[in-house]
């Protein structure tokens, strides 16, 4: 036992002062990558070299020597052997390359990967809820339409209600109507051409006559119209001051007593 014991200390020691360090496992496994490549390409070349020569035995020559060719397939199927081995080495290596801190480190890659897409997930999910409300919203107001539609419809049925109830007549506009529309408002007062206006108008147009000296016509229009009788005042009172500055002797005779 005592033996054994001593044994197995050794070989831990030993073990442990052969052990590589972390620099020096990443130097030796570049190294040993290296020369597994070489011995890689060189297997292919072989595989290739003997495959170039079995074609060539066989079928680039008149007579076939058969030892030959067997040889050739011999070394043929060690080439692809030792190319098999290689890669079976380089599996080896990449897997005894994985040490407890590379695993670490891909540990902490993993880790960082992982966060960084739950954070963007959550930035995801923030929008889609904010893209859900908005289109809640947007439904609702769509839905709530229809019964705003109606309450303006009928407000609007209300007042032309009221304007017909308490407006005027169809035949005449309201005057505020007329405003708003820009057509003239009809007025219930007098015409101008009403017989009384008319009268008034003549009236007035005597006493400035009278007043001015010029004598009144002696042959009155009464049968024109008051359109006509208006249009005819001006060419009236134009005759009438050209006689008056011709013939005054004239004017005076032809005056009324009472006035002379």
């Amino acid at each position: 036992m005592q033996g054994a014991g001593c044994t197995a200390l050794l070989v831990a020691v030993v073990s442990r002062k052969m052990e590589l360090s972390r620099a020096e496992k990443h130097v030796h496994n570049f190294m040993m990558d290296t020369q597994l490549t070489k011995r890689l390409k060189n297997s292919a070349a072989n595989v290739l070299r003997e495959t170039w020569l079995i074609y060539k035995h066989t079928k680039l020559v008149k007579k076939v020597n058969h030892g030959r060719v067997r040889t050739h397939q011999r070394k043929f199927l060690l080439a692809i052997y030792a190319l098999r081995k290689v890669k079976m080495d380089q599996r080896k290596l990449m897997d005894n390359a994985n040490t407890i801190t590379d695993m670490a480190k891909t540990q902490n890659t993993v880790y960082e990967l992982v966060s960084d897409m739950s954070g963007r997930q959550d930035v995801l999910d923030d929008r889609v809820n904010s893209l859900e409300d908005r289109l809640a919203s947007i439904q609702e107001s769509l839905e709530a339409m229809p019964e705003v539609l109606t309450r303006c419809l009928q407000k609007h049925q209300e007042l032309l209600d009221q304007r017909r109830l308490t407006g005027p007549s169809s035949n005449s506009l309201h005057p505020d109507m007329a405003r708003a529309t820009g057509y003239p408002a009809l007025t219930t007062g007098p015409s101008p051409r009403s017989p009384s206006v008319w009268q008034q108008q003549q009236q007035q147009q005597q006493q400035q006559q009278c007043q001015s000296g010029v004598p009144p016509p002696l042959f009155p229009r009464t049968g024109l119209s008051p359109t006509l009788s208006a249009l005819s005042a001006p060419v009236t009172a134009v005759n009438t001051t050209m006689s008056v500055e011709r013939s005054p002797s004239l004017s005076a005779q032809s005056l009324p007593k009472s006035e002379a």
